[in-house]
């Protein structure tokens, strides 16, 4: 029988994300008792119908009763968020974060005249769906959970939210905020904005959609994420996806060249020897 790590956690933001996590922790027994806090109450109320929560709160002053809160608002909401609860919360509670960016909203929290123990978080984790209908706790299982403590970070609070990481069936990698979002870029923003590329080229022929195989479908999948979430990626992450941009632009001119001058196949084979490293670190 799983421990008992707290006696009760709130998920604020009971979209895809949320949603999945307050399933995983109640289906894990960790916790005794998981609340759903939301702008739309309707969807507090669906996360507890779906079996992510015990009980909906539409008062803010319920989540006193929390010793960690998930905050998973939309990105460029979760800083705003974490301040306007932080009255009240109780003193001690964990409050942490499920956002894709991170070095901004950590710095947003941690500068702010109200204290918390906030530890930054970003489950590595999700589908194309949206809200608390395609929750699914399936696809947090095995991926990783970053998370992003600085200086001023509560090491016991990193500690507990490794714990409760742990015990849901993903895995803790802690890593400074900034580093957080350089490589982020480079194996989630750039492969988004890559899909969405390959998607418009082979749009130009319509008649290639009809044709594509497992690896289009794929980044079709890729590409058809909500463009609200990535709008906020991209301007929340801009400096290190432009990066990340430009380091592919220059490895797509490599293999250009390589394939004009006949000489493709070592190139092909750097990438592949790349790929299996990639996978194996999996």
């Amino acid at each position: 029988m799983s421990r008992v790590l707290f006696d009760c956690v709130a998920i604020v933001g009971t979209g895809l994300i949320g949603g999945a996590l307050g399933m995983a922790l109640r289906q894990a027994g960790v916790v005794r008792r998981v609340l759903a806090y939301d702008v739309d109450p309707h969807a507090a109320r669906r996360a507890v119908e779906r079996g992510a929560a015990d009980v909906a709160v539409d008062d803010p002053r319920a989540l006193r009763a929390a010793q960690v809160v998930m905050v998973s608002t939309p990105l460029d909401q979760i800083a705003h968020t974490c301040l306007a609860l932080r009255p009240h919360l109780n003193p001690e509670a964990i409050v942490t974060d499920t956002g894709s960016v991170k070095a901004p909203v950590v710095r947003a929290v941690e500068h702010s005249a109200y204290p918390l123990r906030f530890v930054g978080g970003h489950p590595m984790a999700g589908s194309e769906g949206q809200g608390i209908e395609d929750a699914d706790p399936a696809f947090l299982r095995g991926r990783p959970y970053l998370l992003t403590p600085t200086g001023f970070t509560d090491r016991q609070a990193v500690a507990e939210v490794a714990d409760l990481v742990r015990a849901i069936g993903m895995v803790p990698v802690v890593m400074q905020p900034e580093v957080h979002d350089r490589l982020v870029a480079l194996v989630s923003h750039l492969p988004y904005l890559v899909a969405c590329a390959v998607v418009l080229v082979a749009s130009s022929e319509p008649e290639s959609l009809q044709v594509g195989g497992p690896t289009f479908q794929e980044l079709s999948r890729l590409a058809s994420n909500p463009t609200s979430l990535w709008a906020q990626i991209a301007r929340l992450n801009h400096d290190e996806i432009l990066r990340a941009l430009e380091h592919f632009r220059r490895e797509l001119d490599t293999l250009e060249g390589a394939l004009r001058g006949g000489q493709l196949r070592p190139a092909l084979e750097r990438a592949r020897e790349a790929a299996q490293r990639a996978r194996t670190d999996l």
